[in-house]
């Protein structure tokens, strides 16, 4: 009776391990099949890219987004770098931020946001824009912006106002400025870091210097200004008033 029990155990457990043996080919041989179904599918034109839609752009060129995505038409969908593509598309100097996302499988969209130039800057005969962040975005002005005049050719579309010690101080002075008083400004000359006189609409002209103690040197100027108006708009007598000490302004006659 021993003899027959361990034999018909020894045959079960044999029966079990075919049975795994057999679930485990099973198993390999429908990945097998799935993985070279989906081979197949990504090598088919099924899932080929087809059009590349670009939204957003106004002063950008929609070919200059297509050529930094770089995402070549019948490349399979399934394989396609969005990320990547993103991230070239927002290296371009105009470009604050895109994304890339695909509206079904034989398209994707990018979508960009675009930087706004806040400024012209002018030097040396060359006139580009200059956003916000202070990032020089194109070549050009706007009509209607404010102008930094520097004694130089400004730094190449691409690069931060950073590259010019003198804009860089200019363009920090011109953020700091309160809006009602943005506004007054039409000129910022920037001669050198040291060096910052703005041009104001009513014809006067501050002395800036570097931009520190923004917030004293903007009060102080406010005030100023506040005063002249209390007595006649076109600043009387007055020529210039220098802010470069904010504790004891000077106003200068004509």
């Amino acid at each position: 009776m021993i003899d027959e029990r361990i034999a018909e155990r020894r045959a079960e457990v044999r029966g079990e391990r075919r049975r795994i043996r057999l679930r485990r080919t099973l198993v390999l041989v429908l990945v097998a099949i799935v993985v070279a179904g989906l081979v197949a599918v990504e090598r088919s034109a099924l899932v080929g890219l087809e059009e590349v839609r670009v939204h957003g752009v106004q002063r950008l060129e929609t070919a200059a987004v297509l050529d930094a995505a770089d995402l070549d038409l019948g490349t399979s969908t399934l394989r396609l770098g969005l990320g990547d593509a993103a991230e070239r598309v927002t290296a371009l100097p105009l470009v604050r931020e895109a994304s890339a996302s695909r509206v079904d499988p034989l398209t994707v969209q990018i979508e960009v946001v675009e930087r706004e130039p806040v400024l012209n800057v002018t030097g040396a005969g060359i006139t580009r824009l200059v956003d916000r962040d202070g990032i020089l975005i194109a070549e050009g002005e706007v009509d209607g912006l404010v102008e930094i005049r520097l004694a130089a050719e400004p730094p190449a579309v691409g690069q931060e106002v950073d590259e010019d010690p003198a804009l860089a101080n200019a363009h920090l002075a011109w953020r700091g400025l309160g809006g009602p008083l943005r506004t007054e400004v039409t000129r910022l000359d920037a001669e050198g870091p040291e060096e910052l006189t703005l041009q104001l609409e009513r014809g006067l002209e501050v002395r800036f210097g570097r931009a520190q103690r923004l917030d004293e040197k903007v009060r102080a100027l406010g005030a100023i200004l506040g005063d002249l108006d209390n007595e006649t708009r076109d600043a009387g007598g007055v020529a210039t008033i220098d802010v470069r000490a904010p504790a004891a302004p000077v106003v200068v006659g004509r």
